[in-house]
């Protein structure tokens, strides 16, 4: 039985030996996403009930999103390019 608190941004590894980092945490639920990418949500009783050790952050903490294309990332916004910037800078 766990007396770990969960934190946001913390990473932690069960008995299983499987990190994770929880992501949410509200008043009765526990937002985790493991290092392989999977997400899963549990009540905070489970969280309690999880035998957890916290740990250090993994070397490579964004391994899950090395296959993602760019275009999943959403549109970019162009006048955030540093040339923008300059631009905007220019006009003061």
């Amino acid at each position: 039985m766990s007396m770990i608190e969960p934190e946001v941004g913390q990473w932690y590894q069960n008995t299983q030996r499987q990190l994770f980092e929880v992501v949410a945490v509200d008043d009765d639920t526990v937002e985790i996403q493991y290092y392989d990418g999977d997400v899963e949500e549990m009540d905070l009783e489970t969280w309690y009930q999880m035998n957890l050790v916290m740990t250090a952050e993994p070397n490579d903490a964004s391994a899950p999103y090395d296959d993602l294309d760019m275009d999943e990332f959403g549109p970019v916004d162009e006048t955030a390019s540093p040339g923008g910037l300059q631009n905007m800078l220019d006009e003061l």
